[in-house]
């Protein structure tokens, strides 16, 4: 019996000295890990600080970018920026804006404002936080972006084609009720002006209530005059841009009636290719708009700006309000209305354009610069940041 008491208390000694070492490497184990995080909740203020200062130096920089959007929207306010001139300071990067809250200096920011375009600028924002160094140094965020404006092309009549262009029988353009953007004609072309029989062209620089005056009718003008009121290649990127984000872009042959309505606002209608047009492009790559019933729903009104990068046929009972933009033909019959102003640039064509609707109870083009502008109050004229510039950087 003693001899099995022996071996059995040998066996427990020989299990206890097995689980010893795993309890202290156990230990140790705990102990280094206890270490470590000890030592990362000492850090977590400090880490706190600094994502806390990121975020107010981005706050910071955000707060440069906008001012400088009111800059450019107040020209004639003493720190405005004005709409051609060359940014003055603070805008011109030289000097740091102090922004404070309740509780003290929050940081600063500085802007740059490059360019002296009417409709274009480049802005660089850098925001600081804190003001100063302190313990934890100085965190620094940059935005830059392009900003522009949608410049409206102030065309010279109601209905303006660098080309030629027909007017059907007694079709009547008007554009002598409104003198908020000049004593404009009723047509302009570059080439020859064809009216039909009694057809009825009112302007404002003459005699209002006499039609078909030789200030009334603006033919064989010069070409290079519709070429500097034209959007440039440079703005028609940026329209373009500005119709992706609100996706209101299209391409190519596109037909708006009551199975495609007619969104409201800016439309751009590229060629299929989405290259610019020229002489040479294909038939097959302009692109073809045709406007007809049911387009704009009920009240078959559109208001807006349509953009064509290639030929619009406005054909269906619809009334637009604002700017029908077409860089190649356009076409206006049927019962169709247009109060504001279209302008067709004939970068290809050589067919004339043509306005040959009737409708019942008033012109078939109306001068109307408010609505042409603003394309009745659906295109912002505030300055904007162009989609796709918008950039973030840490210092």
């Amino acid at each position: 019996m003693s001899a099995v008491r022996s071996l059995a208390s040998s066996d427990r000694d020989q299990q206890r000295g097995t689980v010893l070492p795993l309890v202290m490497l156990i230990l140790l184990i705990l102990s280094v890990l206890l270490i470590n995080l000890s030592t990362l909740t000492g850090q977590e203020p400090t880490i706190a600080a600094n994502h806390t200062m990121m975020a107010q130096a981005q706050a910071l920089a955000g707060a440069g970018l906008e001012r400088a959007l009111w800059a450019l929207d107040n020209p004639d306010s003493p720190e405005g920026v004005g709409p051609t001139a060359a940014a003055p300071a603070p805008y011109d990067g030289s000097q740091s804006l102090r922004v404070a809250t309740d509780t003290g200096l929050l940081g600063t920011f500085r802007i740059t404002i490059a360019g002296a375009a009417a409709d274009q600028r480049r802005v660089l924002a850098v925001g600081l936080a804190p003001a100063e160094p302190g313990a934890l140094g100085q965190a620094r965020q940059e935005l830059s972006a392009t900003l522009i404006r949608l410049r409206f092309p102030t065309p010279p009549a109601g209905i303006s084609v660098r080309g030629d262009l027909t007017i059907g029988d007694g079709v009547t353009v008007d554009s002598s009720s409104d003198g908020s953007c000049g004593d404009l004609a009723a047509t302009w072309s570059s080439g020859a002006t064809t009216r039909g029989a009694g057809s009825r062209l009112i302007g404002r620089d003459g005699d209002p209530s006499t039609a078909n005056e030789e200030n009334d009718i603006r033919q064989q003008q010069a070409a290079v005059d519709f070429d500097g009121r034209a959007f440039s290649p440079a703005e028609l990127n940026a329209l373009k841009a500005v119709a992706r984000v609100r996706g209101t872009y299209f391409r190519g042959s596109t037909t708006f009636d009551s199975t495609r309505r007619l969104p409201d606002g800016l439309v751009f209608v590229d060629t299929a290719s989405a290259r610019p047009i020229t002489e040479s492009t294909a038939d097959g790559d302009l692109a073809t708009v045709d406007i007809g019933d049911g387009a704009a729903g009920t009240p078959e009104t559109f208001r807006g700006w349509i953009v064509v990068n290639g030929s619009l046929s406005v054909s269906g009972r619809v009334s637009i309000q604002g700017l029908a933009y077409a860089l190649d033909r356009f076409s206006q019959t049927g019962s169709a209305t247009l109060s504001g102003a279209a302008v067709a640039g004939h970068v290809r064509s050589a067919l004339p354009s043509v306005v040959d609707a009737q409708p019942a109870g008033g012109p078939a083009v109306a001068w109307n610069c408010g609505a042409a502008r603003t394309g009745a109050g659906t295109i912002p004229q505030r300055w904007m940041v162009k989609p796709g510039t918008y950039r973030e950087a840490a210092g």
